[in-house]
């Protein structure tokens, strides 16, 4: 009985570790990529509440504007109403909120951001964070606090190559015919032979 147990107890013991573990953060996926430069490539920015209820969500995004650039930004489902914007070069700002009365909780996308390889290297993307701030990225609780553990956001870093990405030609030996040539050709000299034994009997 007291080995049972024991067993039990190990089996038992990672649930509680891993519900533990579970912090307000957000994420980027995937966290790495080589992409050729001139290719579009998406990047999904997600919430994990940790389990908390969450009256929004604010995820300031910075990326190497040298290596690359923004393509477009799709909002995501996670929260009713959502905003992004671009219009600081090197930043896109995502802005989530739930319905007055229905906070969200748990994990899900805030949008997608479609990138493009601008030119080689390698570029990193991450939230803007600082732990105790609220000019950044922040995950809002139900009484208006700063939830968000800075420390475990997923940031992502990227290789752009130089490799620029063109359409095959084909050559001339990869072109398909056209026409039947040796039919054709058949056809003719069949003609040449029919009329030449004409002209031989008439004569």
């Amino acid at each position: 009985m007291a080995l049972i147990f024991c067993i039990f107890l190990f089996l038992a013991a990672p649930f509680p570790l891993l519900a533990q573990t579970a912090t307000p953060h957000l994420s980027l996926s995937p966290t790495v990529k080589e992409v050729a430069t001139g290719v579009n490539f998406n990047v999904v920015v997600s919430v994990d509440t940790g389990g908390q209820l969450s009256s929004g969500v604010d995820a300031i995004v910075q990326y190497n504007s040298s290596l690359l650039e923004v393509v477009s930004v799709s909002e995501g489902t996670f929260f009713p109403t959502i905003t992004t914007l671009t219009t600081t070069l090197g930043k896109v700002e995502i802005y989530g909120v739930a319905n007055t009365g229905s906070p969200k909780s748990g994990t899900g996308t805030l949008a997608t951001i479609t990138f493009r390889g601008k030119a080689a290297g390698t570029a990193t993307v991450n939230f803007v964070c600082q732990q105790g701030s609220t000019t950044d990225s922040n995950i809002n609780s139900t009484s208006d606090s700063d939830i968000i553990i800075c420390a475990n956001n997923v940031n992502a870093s990227y290789v752009v190559t130089g490799t620029t990405v063109t359409p095959t030609i084909a050559t001339g030996q990869d072109l398909p015919q056209t026409g039947f040539l040796e039919p054709t050709a058949l056809i003719i000299g069949g003609g040449i032979l029919l009329m030449i034994l004409g002209l031989i009997f008439v004569f």
